[in-house]
């Protein structure tokens, strides 16, 4: 099982080439990143943007974002603010949520979740397979 951030999310809904490391596995969304798709269907995605990702959603697992994803993320963004390397809310719940679940993160974000210890990055570009 492979847990999506929202930047995988909207490439595969551009129907780019995935990496070669999804062919056969399982993925999953953090409700977290449910909240930054709807946003995007809110900010103004419209009618068809709302039925793509309420279809990705019914045919995708979600997890909910329950204490332990809680607990995991309060830990890392102190730590992320005790080393000076602070990373937006919604991407440290997103990547404590993966800790949470022990499931590598698929992102096209690498920059986002680099400073983050412990957490297992896909890039959706470049190398194919780097911290899984």
């Amino acid at each position: 099982m492979i847990l999506l951030d929202t930047s995988a999310v909207v490439l595969l809904f551009r129907a780019a080439e995935p990496p070669s490391i999804l062919a056969g596995e399982r993925v999953g969304i953090s409700t977290i990143v449910e909240t930054e798709l709807f946003q995007g269907v809110f900010r103004g995605g419209g009618k068809k943007e709302r039925r793509r990702v309420e279809g990705f959603i019914a045919e995708t697992r979600v997890f909910a974002f329950d204490s332990s994803a809680a607990e995991a993320t309060a830990r890392l963004r102190v730590e992320l603010w005790k080393s000076g390397t602070p990373i937006g809310d919604f991407d440290s719940q997103i990547a404590g949520h993966a800790m949470a679940l022990d499931l590598p993160l698929l992102t096209d974000n690498v920059r986002h979740f680099e400073h983050v210890e412990g957490l297992r990055i896909i890039p959706w570009r470049g190398v194919d397979r780097v911290g899984f």
